[in-house]
């Protein structure tokens, strides 16, 4: 079933302001002139590798002018919306798979079997399935990804590990909890996991709320269901290891994102620290640290109504033609460019190692096998994506998971127990879904 946006009301609980008016697409252009791309988010090897390949693209398409801008990946959906209500939205649009719903919900892009038909079949061929299909809604091709991360993970200090008297990272949340008092050190926690209300933050939480058959939404009662059990004893986790002592304090978990919770387990800061996929990758460890990256432990038995998956993961550089792209042919040739091997390698290890790539050629290159050697065995045999689901992505996700950001933070510090932060957090997101989705 197709859900159309409330505009308005979706706007008032994106914080959004102003009147849209929708416009038509403008007609048809050879592709050369004037194309405008937005891209949100990245590592610093990723940010570095697109400006030079896009030199690349502008060398090979000279009547194509490009104008190209980053921003920080956190305010994507912010800038996008405010660049669609002024109708000054980037021809293509670099950003989160979790976005396309919403995106498409709001008419903000469009098809891309509508334009791009011929292309298709050819990115088809280089592309992984499972990583293509990310890029699909309600039967339509709406993006072309890049890479796909997945969560949750867990990274584990080797040095640590052997110290406590293990022989191997922990398989369950019990022997997390164990694992993390026994790596504890007076100077160092056992473990620490980011609780702010970035998105990234809340990706990872979800992805282990998931493997415990939880879900945020129930997209056929439309009914909010962050209240379930299975994420109310996944946020019991999260507390449970505070009561344990064997995480930094609360206050520094709800003030310290990923991004800082990776530098302080690269630091030797931290034992274990709980991430996505790329976990400490983009930004390295101190040549003293021994360290692996290992799935997140399973919950002992799940207690959630839905089932289990072995992980969620979600296309965070997925480019999209903008439904008033004024250079529709221009930004299909773009858009092609980045589906070519050459392009699509660079998460293959030339040179970054942090995503999991889309390209099939990329799991070829000896660069990524030396630094992630299961996934390349599990990618062979076919098993890497097996029980895996998208991250949450739906019309309202945003409004949903920012109410999941503030029970989260709520229970790690202890204003409110894991249930009562639920169950407040699933009335209020109710209460906006019901007005968003009309």
């Amino acid at each position: 079933m197709k859900h159309q946006i409330s505009r308005r009301r979706f706007l008032g609980t994106t914080a959004a302001a102003g009147a849209l008016a929708t416009a038509p697409l403008s007609s048809a252009k050879a592709a050369s002139g004037e194309l405008s791309v937005w891209k949100f988010g990245g590592t610093p090897n990723e940010v570095e590798q697109w400006a030079g390949r896009n030199d690349a693209f502008s060398a090979a398409h000279s009547d194509i002018d490009l104008n190209y801008s980053y921003f920080n990946g956190q305010i994507r959906r912010q800038k996008i919306l405010a660049g669609f209500q002024t109708k000054r939205l980037a021809d293509v649009i670099i950003a989160f798979g979790q976005d396309i719903p919403e995106f498409v919900g709001f008419d903000m892009v469009q098809p891309l079997d509508d334009i791009a038909a011929d292309k298709i079949p050819g990115w088809k061929e280089r592309i992984v399935p499972e990583v293509m299909a990310s890029g699909m809604h309600e039967g339509k091709l709406y993006g072309l990804p890049t890479y796909v991360d997945m969560a949750s993970f867990l990274a584990v200090n080797l040095d640590a590990l052997e110290e406590a008297g293990y022989d191997r990272p922990p398989a369950t949340w019990s022997e997390l909890r164990e694992y993390a008092k026994a790596m504890t050190k007076p100077d160092r926690p056992g473990l620490a996991f980011p609780a702010t209300t970035a998105p990234v933050d809340i990706n990872i939480f979800e992805g282990i709320a998931y493997a415990n058959g939880g879900r945020i939404f129930d997209e056929e009662t439309g009914q909010v269901t962050l209240n379930d059990p299975g994420v109310v004893d996944a946020l019991q986790l999260y507390v449970d290891l505070i009561a344990d002592g064997s995480t930094p304090p609360a206050t520094s978990l709800t003030e310290t994102f990923f991004r800082d919770t990776a530098q302080l387990f690269g630091q030797g800061r931290s034992a274990m620290w709980i991430g996505l996929s790329w976990l400490n990758t983009p930004w390295g460890v101190n040549e003293d640290v021994r360290w692996t990256g290992v799935p997140m432990p399973r919950p002992d038995t799940p207690s959630g109504s839905f089932a289990p998956v072995n992980a969620i993961m979600d296309p965070t550089a997925i480019l999209m033609v903008s439904s008033r792209a004024k250079n529709p042919e221009a930004a299909v040739e773009y858009l092609d460019f980045w589906s070519q091997d050459e392009q699509l390698e660079i998460w293959g290890g030339q040179p970054e190692v942090a995503r999991i790539p889309a390209g099939k050629a990329a799991w070829d290159n000896a660069e990524l096998a030396e630094v992630w050697p299961n996934w390349v065995e599990a990618y062979n045999a076919g098993t890497l994506f097996e029980g895996a689901a998208p991250m949450p992505r739906f019309i309202g996700v945003s409004a949903i998971e920012s109410a999941l950001g503030t029970a989260i933070q709520e229970a790690v510090l202890g204003q409110k127990t894991p249930q009562q932060a639920l169950d407040d957090a699933t009335k209020a997101a109710q209460t906006q879904i019901d007005l968003i989705r009309g």
